[in-house]
């Protein structure tokens, strides 16, 4: 399987990667093409995505010319709210908690587009 991968957009025609690459302004070197052959390598595409590991910051300043380094600082910093749209079944334990708490609290406070509680 071969995906392109534009300012951490991927897409599976070539054409739509270029077409994204000429509206950013990037140079051709910005178009990066990943190849994915097995399991093996599905996973390792995934965790060099996943790492929280990874310092963004000390990697942005490194010029990267292998798909593989430039994946690794395409990480992001992200909040520690899980969005809505990540499925139960990819979350831990504590993650899962941490979601159901927030839509605990969300429904509390009467935000997300709930039904408003009567008085009375």
């Amino acid at each position: 399987m071969i995906v392109y991968n534009v300012k951490r957009r991927f897409f599976t025609k070539k054409d739509e990667a270029e077409i994204c690459r000429k509206a950013e302004g990037l140079k051709p070197a910005a178009t990066i093409r990943i190849e994915v052959d097995s399991r093996e390598d599905l996973a390792a595409l995934l965790n060099a995505l996943c790492d929280p590991g990874a310092d963004p910051v000390a990697e942005a300043n490194l010029p990267a010319t292998d798909p593989a380094a430039l994946l690794d600082s395409a990480f992001v910093v992200s909040s520690t709210d899980i969005p809505d749209c990540v499925p139960l079944f990819l979350l831990g334990p504590e993650q899962r908690r941490q979601r159901e708490l927030r839509k605990a609290r969300a429904s509390a406070d009467g935000v997300g587009g709930g039904v408003e509680p009567r008085e009375g």
